[in-house]
């Protein structure tokens, strides 16, 4: 890694340490770990680190190439494109339009080409028109995914592990990184605006902020310390508090 000045480095310290941590929680994942970097350094993970989080973990090459799409991105880094053939791409304008059909396809095509489509562009033609109408389809699917991730998150001390539960139970499967990223980010908003905490949950608001003070260093052994402590795992928003303490932490003793 290249580092501009030690603020750089000190930086790339504290990302290394969430992904050593991270790397060793039960069934590390490539979305969490986006989201404990997106929130601590304000910016997803660089390549170089999420590279250094594959190595540390036994992760599934599928998951991976899935991570990679959700983000928009290339594994070099690159931003997807999309296929810049003129043929195809009036083949997709066609296949997204009202009442699609091949007839109304091939009308447009020779109109703009001055002949027939291919039989294989066609082919495509069609396949697409299926993807779209299973995505208009999903897209009811979709809202309600994300009404119950709301509705969850509006709950007294919200968990992803409550989400995942409730969300196999309603639908049958487990919810999405976009779903998950979006029922941490109604946390934090609902946080925000509810009365002030219960004595428990206050108590688990210090004991974070004390932990971070320097008795522990990593997320896993937050996680340890704060089940022998409370019994059960802390939910996101616990742990969000700990993880920025420990920042402030890092970063206060850097400076001297």
């Amino acid at each position: 890694m290249n580092s501009g000045n030690n603020n750089d480095l000190e930086f790339w310290e504290i990302q290394v340490s969430l992904a050593r941590a991270a790397a060793k929680l039960p069934s590390p994942s490539l979305a969490k770990f986006h989201y404990e970097i997106l929130e601590e350094i304000g910016k997803p993970p660089g390549l170089d680190l999420i590279d250094y989080f594959v190595q540390l973990t036994e992760i599934a090459d599928e998951e991976v190439e899935e991570y990679f799409r959700f983000i928009g991105k290339t594994k070099d880094g690159r931003k997807k494109e999309e296929n810049s053939d003129p043929k195809k791409e009036l083949a997709k304008r066609c296949a997204g339009g009202d009442s699609p059909s091949v007839l109304k396809f091939r009308q447009a095509f020779v109109e703009e080409f001055n002949e027939p489509p291919p039989e294989e562009l066609i082919g495509y033609f069609l396949q697409t028109v299926q993807g779209a109408a299973t995505g208009r389809a999903k897209s009811s699917d979709r809202q309600a995914h994300l009404n119950l991730a709301e509705t969850i998150a509006r709950k007294p001390h919200p968990t992803v592990t409550t989400l995942r539960a409730e969300f196999k139970e309603r639908f049958g499967i487990l919810p999405s990184p976009e779903i998950t990223q979006h029922f941490l980010g109604k946390i934090r908003q609902y946080s925000q605006v509810k009365d002030l905490p219960d004595d428990e949950y206050e108590s688990k608001v210090n004991f974070a902020k004390t932990v971070a003070g320097g008795l522990v260093s990593t997320i896993l052994q937050f996680r340890k310390t704060f089940e022998k402590a409370y019994g059960e795992s802390p939910d996101a928003e616990i742990t969000e508090i700990f993880i920025r303490h420990l920042s402030r932490k890092k970063t206060t003793s850097g400076e001297n």
